[in-house]
Formats: C-alpha cells, structure tokens, sequence
C-alpha cells in the first residue's frame, strides 16, 4: 500500500490560495478577492473558531517556553555566523 498525504480541507483550501497567487504567501495575505468563497479561510486557520483562554499559569508558561526556544534558536544562528567559510 502506497502512504499518501491527505490534506485536510483548511490544507486543501491554502493550496489553492497559493496556487491562485502564482506561490507567493504575501499575494495570499493580500489577496482583494473578498468576493471568493475562500477568501476567509486563505490563511489556512479556520477564522470563526474561538481562540482558547488561558489561565495566568498557562500563559506564564508559554512564555517561558516561547523564550527558551527564542533563545536557543539566537545561540545556533550565532553559531553558525562564527563558522568561517574558505
């Protein structure tokens, strides 16, 4: 049996915004088609589903994780800058 990716409809509905925009994710964003039945849902995010409320402990511990990684991902970006090139 063959592994196929099966998109989900929110992929199926990005794909075609980039297929309509020639590949460009910025013309996506920018799209003026407001008239087009995907145009609410070009960013591949279902637009009327209600975001999550966190509790104070929950979002202090996002934010600890979002900067932990921030962190890490400056350390091995600098690294690479000191690597020299021949």
């Amino acid at each position: 049996m063959s592994k196929e990716k099966y998109l989900t409809p929110l992929q199926s509905i990005r794909k075609k915004c980039l297929d309509c925009s020639c590949g460009s994710t910025k013309e996506v964003n920018l799209c003026p088609i407001t008239t087009c039945a995907l145009w609410p849902y070009r960013s591949g995010k279902h637009p009327f589903k209600a975001k999550p409320e966190l509790t104070d402990a929950e979002r202090i511990e996002r934010i600890s994780r979002l900067t932990s990684v921030r962190k890490f991902r400056s350390l091995r970006f600098a690294a690479k800058e000191s690597v020299a090139f021949p």
